[in-house]
């Protein structure tokens, strides 16, 4: 979705990456989209109807990730045990220039930055947790907050040098916690926005056999929560465009070709997901709308395409703060047994 129409003058990806660096120091949600929240997820007292997702967004120092890793397997397992359909960890890797807008020669200008700047150790890493669930019911039964907090939690401090050793923080950095619903979805073999199709969809994620090889984009974004429901009529004709179209258009296999630097070939994405956060804040209404692409440049290049732009122009005319469309690889993925 595209809100912005102009680009900065004279942008360099170092001075681009900088200015990342800045926003994320200040408050996660300068990076990923969404303010921290610390209030538990699974107590907001509100009635929800059909399958659901607890999300969080965190960020680990690198002295500290074999302790996340080995936490974050303790939860995965107490969650797939507790009844859970699945559980998918990403990790930001880069960030999307097409969806502001930009000039066509920015074109991936972002999309390993952060993962380089992890490697450089200039920013921390950043994951995005998938918890699904077949009901609110099942969700809260799970208590996913508390094992999160037991398990995840203490891994999360920023890192402070003392005798010339990392050492935890005196408290964990921000993280966002919420509970999302799916108000469509999709795939190569069709668009479901029934319950039961979404619920199908759902436990068996896109990327669970070869999330490494796959791109997830995160577009989060705002809007005016009184104007939900139009909201809603315009993006889910905008996930059918996003999930079905594909360049050359005329490809025998109907899939299309892959996308590069300097093309503007893409292939079909490989499933499309719009989630609205159960509940709102304040005025406003969170949406993720998560896609699974083969590559960066297949993403990047469906923003070029016409019909693309003739369908997100509705869209993102109704978004209020946004987008901010980061790139992920899949981590850890564990599926109900």
């Amino acid at each position: 979705m595209n809100t912005h129409d102009s680009a900065p003058q004279s942008p360099s990806r170092r001075a681009a990456l900088g200015a990342a660096a800045v926003a994320g120091a200040s408050s996660l949600m300068a990076v990923t989209g969404f303010a921290p929240a610390a209030a538990a997820a699974e107590s907001t007292g509100a009635s929800i109807n059909g399958p659901v997702t607890y999300y969080a967004e965190l960020r680990v120092a690198q002295p500290f990730k074999g302790g996340f890793d080995s936490g974050m397997q303790r939860f995965a397992k107490a969650m797939q045990q507790r009844g859970a359909l699945a559980v998918t960890l990403k990790q930001m890797v880069g960030d999307s220039t097409m969806v502001k807008n930009y000039p066509e020669s920015y074109k991936g200008m972002l999309r390993s930055a952060y993962a380089d700047a992890a490697q450089a150790r200039t920013l921390p890493l950043f994951y995005a947790l998938f918890v699904r669930f077949d009901s609110d019911k099942a969700l809260r039964a799970a208590q996913p907050d508390s094992v999160f907090d037991a398990e995840v939690l203490p891994h999360l401090h920023a890192a402070m040098m003392q005798d010339g050793k990392p050492v935890p923080s005196p408290a964990p950095m921000a993280v966002y916690r919420g509970v999302f619903q799916t108000v469509a979805a999709g795939d190569r073999h069709g668009i479901y926005t029934s319950e039961a199709d979404i619920l199908k969809f759902l436990a068996k994620p896109a990327d669970a056999a070869s999330g490494n090889s796959l791109i997830t984009v995160e577009n989060h974004v705002f809007i005016a929560d009184r104007v939900m429901q139009p909201f809603e009529q315009k993006v889910v004709p905008l996930l059918k465009v996003a999930q079905e179209t594909f360049q050359p258009s005329n490809a025998a296999d109907g899939i299309g070709q892959p996308g590069a630097a300097d093309n503007r070939f893409y292939r079909k994405a490989v499933s499309t997901e719009i989630l609205r956060k159960a509940t709102p804040d304040g005025q406003q209404r969170a949406y993720i709308m998560h896609g699974i692409w083969e590559s960066v440049w297949d993403h990047e290049n469906s923003h070029l395409d016409p019909r693309f732009k003739a369908a997100a122009g509705p869209v993102g005319a109704m978004v209020d703060i946004g987008p901010v469309e980061p790139f992920y690889t899949t981590q850890l993925t564990v599926l109900r047994a």
